[in-house]
């Protein structure tokens, strides 16, 4: 009979306990599932649609899983880098235009005209690529103007390029990235210079001056902003090594040349003179002087003969000389850059030292101590030598001692040394993993706990009605205590019936299975 009692109450624990343990196990197989599903990433941006028919192409023969959302391709997250080399030694992306691959399906017929177009074409989507590569440049489009040939020199027209970028966000190109760039692009072109190329972004920013006497462009802001903050890397980590990291703040402005000045000076020395050329022309003649009375006398034949007077001989000489001097002359031409540094001001802030005094109530403070004046001259000398200090140029040094504030400092390095110890790519695993474990707590505390309980306390009831009616039961059939169950007054009898209402079903339970014996 004992083992017919507890049939009921075993069928009906092994049925809650399996409701809890299967509720459990599905909770956190949904838990686990969700923690460990896979994230996926975007492959790339700003395909055009060859590159992304010919990406998902080579996915699909790879077998390599992917998305396509709001036209972006998404591959797994740990597979991400493996992908993109694959797809590179594939020659993938081209870069959205088309290379000199375009003359690999040339057909038969094709015009001539036909033929300079993909020829620009080619060379349009090859230099967009190879400027492309560049770490800051995520896209280009490159824009050639070819002149056609002519026989007449006069009518001869210069080539021309244009090249937009869009650049990474939070970057902006140097000015030695911006003459590669402008230097690659004409160096593709024989009849191409570089003063024929313009360099914008998509943001609109100009990054090349192709005229004389306009104002700076972003190629001089960036260099400005370049130098600037090479020279307060400088001046930082220099002093950072004598008074410590964090106790340095080094702010620098530079003036740079707006204007391109070329001189030129040409000089004579009039002590040092070389013959160039000489000429010398020497004249001389000689000849006989005449002489005697002209008349018919002297003319007549047979006549007497009378004597000449005054008759010689005439000698004449002429020179002339020429010499031509070449007088020294030196022509010097100096050309000073745009760009230049005009004017460098420096400001630093350093802070003071702090020692530790303990009070007379056992309390420690830390007292500020200012750095002396020699301190002060020194720390000036080591910025005007890191910098190239020029009094020439106006150059300005300014360097103070000024208390830091402490909690500002501790604060900040404490924030970068917390976020550089883990790696980006594992905050969301670990946010993840976290998550999931609140939900297996939630899970245990408010669903599987109090089922648990609720299990127990029956069970405990359970038995206990079972031994009380037990009890009664062998008490009626023996007889005893009859009185005192009639008359419901006894403990025992009150117990009953207080566990009776407690648990009604468990109680049915019990008296169906007796009156089934």
């Amino acid at each position: 009979m004992a083992e017919t009692q507890e049939k009921p109450k075993n069928t009906r624990s092994l049925l809650i306990y399996g409701a809890v343990v299967a509720l459990a196990i599905a909770g956190l197989v949904a838990v686990f599932l969700w923690a460990g599903s896979t994230d996926y990433r975007v492959l790339y941006t700003g395909l055009s649609d060859d590159d992304m028919s010919a990406i998902i192409t080579k996915l699909r023969e790879k077998r390599i899983p992917y998305k396509v959302e709001a036209g972006l391709i998404k591959v797994p997250e740990d597979r991400l880098y493996e992908v993109r080399i694959e797809l590179a030694g594939e020659g993938l992306p081209r870069g959205g235009g088309v290379g000199f691959e375009i003359f690999d399906k040339t057909g038969f017929g094709i015009t001539e005209f036909a033929q300079k177009v993909n020829y620009v074409r080619a060379l349009q989507g090859e230099l967009a690529r190879t400027i492309t590569q560049m770490r800051k440049v995520e896209g280009a489009r490159v824009h050639l103007v070819l002149p056609e040939d002519t026989a007449f020199l006069e009518e001869e027209k210069k080539a021309r390029a244009s090249v937009v970028v869009k650049l990474k966000p939070g970057v902006a190109l140097t000015g030695s990235e911006v003459q590669s760039i402008v230097h690659l692009v004409a160096s593709s072109l024989p009849e191409l210079s570089p003063e024929d190329i313009t360099l914008v972004d998509t943001q609109g920013r100009l990054w090349t001056r192709p005229e004389e006497g306009e104002e700076f462009s972003q190629v001089y802001i960036a260099r400005k902003r370049e130098l600037e903050r090479e020279l307060e890397q400088k001046v930082q980590t220099m002093l950072e090594r004598a008074v410590g990291k964090g106790k340095v703040v080094a702010r620098v402005s530079v003036e740079l040349e707006a204007k391109r000045v070329e001189t030129t000076e040409e000089s004579f020395d009039p002590d040092s003179q070389v013959a160039r050329s000489e000429q010398r022309t020497l004249e001389k003649s000689t000849g006989m002087t005449e002489g005697g009375i002209p008349g018919v006398v002297s003319n007549t034949p047979g006549g007497t003969q009378q004597a000449q007077s005054g008759i010689g001989t005439r000698t004449s000489q002429r020179q002339n000389e020429i010499i031509n001097y070449e007088i020294s002359r030196k022509i010097s031409k100096t050309v000073e850059p745009d760009g230049r540094i005009k004017r460098v001001a420096v400001a630093v802030l350093i802070d003071g030292k702090y020692e530790t005094i303990t009070k007379d109530d056992g309390t420690e403070e830390k007292k500020y101590i200012p750095r002396t004046e020699e301190e002060i001259n020194k720390f000036t000398n080591i910025v005007k030598n890191a910098v190239g200090f020029s009094e020439e140029r106006g150059d300005t040094i300014t360097v103070e001692n000024i208390p830091f504030a402490p909690d500002t400092v501790v604060t900040t390095e404490g924030v970068e040394a917390t976020a550089s110890m883990i790696p980006p790519y594992l905050i969301k695993d670990i946010i993840r993993i976290a998550i999931a474990g609140v939900l297996m707590l939630v899970i245990f505390l408010f669903v599987i706990r109090p089922i648990i309980r609720r299990v127990v306390e029956e069970n405990r009831a359970l038995d206990s009605i079972q031994k009380s009616l037990a009890e009664g039961r062998l008490a009626l059939e023996k007889g005893e205590d009859k009185k005192m169950l009639e008359s419901g007054r006894g403990g025992e009898a009150e117990r009953l019936k207080e566990l009776v209402r407690q648990n009604p079903q468990q109680a049915a339970i019990v008296i169906k299975n007796w009156l089934k014996e």
